[in-house]
């Protein structure tokens, strides 16, 4: 049952990265789809706009970073504890699930910011 239970946490933690590196990836498009609206369709009335969501895609590029840190430092927590037999799985489980809302909640508000970026922008510069 343990050994169940960790290969379901290695499992997690692969589809965590992967997802880290989707949010990644589209965070780096929407700061490039920034950059050519500043370049080429750039308007003083829009200029607030665009500091803010650049203000907004930095920041996610640091909550990324913290995530993959929060992972690495699961992982090695975990792989940590099964050597040395300290700890019981309920601890385990409590770390995981938490870590788990975290990445979730990241990723319901990177979705929200991208529709909310690509929503204005669309009405914005379609006028």
């Amino acid at each position: 049952m343990i050994e169940q239970n960790i290969k379901q946490f290695w499992f997690e933690f692969e589809c965590w990265k992967r997802a880290l590196l989707h949010l990644q990836s589209e965070n780096v498009y929407l700061k490039n789809r920034l950059a050519h609206i500043t370049k080429d369709e750039f308007t003083n009335d829009i200029l607030s706009d665009i500091e803010y969501y650049h203000a907004i895609l930095i920041a996610e590029d640091n909550t990324i970073a913290l995530l993959r840190n929060d992972i690495s430092s699961q992982e090695t927590w975990l792989k940590r504890e099964i050597v040395q037999k300290k700890s019981d799985l309920k601890e385990v489980l409590k770390s995981q699930k938490k870590l788990r809302r975290e990445i979730e909640t990241s990723e319901q508000k990177f979705n929200k910011l991208k529709s909310d970026f690509n929503s204005f922008f669309a009405e914005k510069l379609l006028k």
